[in-house]
């Protein structure tokens, strides 16, 4: 069974904290899909195949500063997209009620640097034709090879940094396509 992604079907947070206090951005343009079999989540029989896609222009804070600097610092014109795709789904106790939670192990690409990471998710069934897939990590820029920005800002007395660390919260809800 396929669930494709579908329009407003999710959204994802990235927080982080700098020396002026903590930001937000927030992208509702999850793009991807998962090739399962129809018990899924609650067996996972074959392995089930997941990739998941996020538009870098898409994510937005809400200040028109802050989103030209990421799409400059993301190299947007070259790296479109931030790409996840699952190469290992493993089972965190027994499924209940359509709903399953799991250790999940992917290849996660943010400007073209591509690294390992694992995150817990977790699965629901909604019905026949309707997934909702919750998750939560926390990745550090410096591991896709980009610095953390620095911004002079005179108003603060200088020099604002952010951290590295960059939490990364989604909601996604992909669908079988209705024919």
């Amino acid at each position: 069974v396929r669930y494709d992604s579908q329009p407003g079907g999710g959204k994802i947070t990235l927080e982080g904290q700098s020396t002026a206090g903590g930001w937000t951005m927030e992208c509702a343009a999850i793009g991807g899909f998962i090739e399962a079999d129809a018990a899924f989540p609650e067996s996972i029989g074959a392995k089930p195949k997941i990739e998941v896609s996020v538009p870098v222009r898409q994510i937005k804070s809400g200040k028109k500063a802050m989103d030209t600097r990421m799409l400059s610092e993301m190299n947007q014109p070259v790296h479109h997209k931030i790409e996840y795709r699952v190469l290992e789904l493993k089972p965190k106790g027994a499924p209940a009620g359509g709903k399953a939670e799991f250790d999940a192990t992917g290849a996660l690409t943010v400007v073209g640097v591509t690294r390992t990471n694992t995150m817990a998710v977790t699965i629901t069934r909604v019905d026949k034709t309707k997934l909702k897939v919750n998750g939560t990590t926390t990745v550090k820029m410096t591991d896709h090879g980009l610095k953390p920005p620095t911004f002079d800002v005179p108003v603060l007395g200088g020099l604002m940094k952010t951290e590295d660390a960059v939490k990364i919260t989604f909601e996604w809800s992909p669908e079988v396509e209705k024919k």
